[in-house]
């Protein structure tokens, strides 16, 4: 396994920690290994990139981690994170999947597009400020309220376009 997907696996198994640490109310160590996580997420593609190693399996599999990434944090956040939202966010990620699983059902991978990739970034966005507050106890409502609606609104959008770009892969 070359290095991209190696950062990416970590990103999955990376997981498991921040869930225990937020249940277990170990903000500072959950705040910290996220941050690494997301890290993850830039250095992967960074890596891959440079060294020229972009593979179809690591497309996939960058997907994937930051599904189960972000989407497990999410819930371990609830309430904090509006269940609503969290809804929305796996709704979304499923649809996208099934895209995703239909068009590779005919050898076609589609990548994540700049939509996903904001709304990812919002997303841990959201998720690094409910980390950083807990941690510190403080409180930023308006940044916090501002992101949970911006990761919304891109979550919406994105998927929205997933579909309509793809519109031939759903036999539409």
């Amino acid at each position: 396994m070359n290095l991209p997907n190696t950062l990416t696996v970590a990103r999955i198994f990376l997981t498991i920690p921040v869930f225990v640490f937020a249940a277990l109310d170990q903000w500072r160590w959950a705040l910290l290994v996220f941050l690494i996580g997301a890290l993850t997420d830039y250095l992967d593609g960074f890596f891959a990139r440079k060294l020229n190693q972009v593979t179809k399996s690591g497309k996939v599999l960058d997907q994937i981690a930051d599904k189960v990434f972000v989407s497990s944090v999410m819930i371990a956040l609830i309430p904090q994170i509006p269940a609503w939202l969290v809804a929305l966010v796996v709704s979304r990620d499923g649809v996208v999947s099934a895209i995703r699983i239909l068009a590779a059902s005919g050898g076609i991978v589609i990548q994540a597009n700049m939509w996903g990739k904001v709304k990812t970034v919002l997303q841990m966005s959201l998720i690094t400020l409910l980390f950083f507050e807990n941690a510190f106890a403080v409180r930023a409502q308006f940044i916090e309220a501002l992101l949970v609606y911006l990761c919304a609104f891109f979550t919406f959008v994105s998927a929205l376009i997933y579909v309509l770009q793809n519109r031939k892969v759903l036999g539409g």
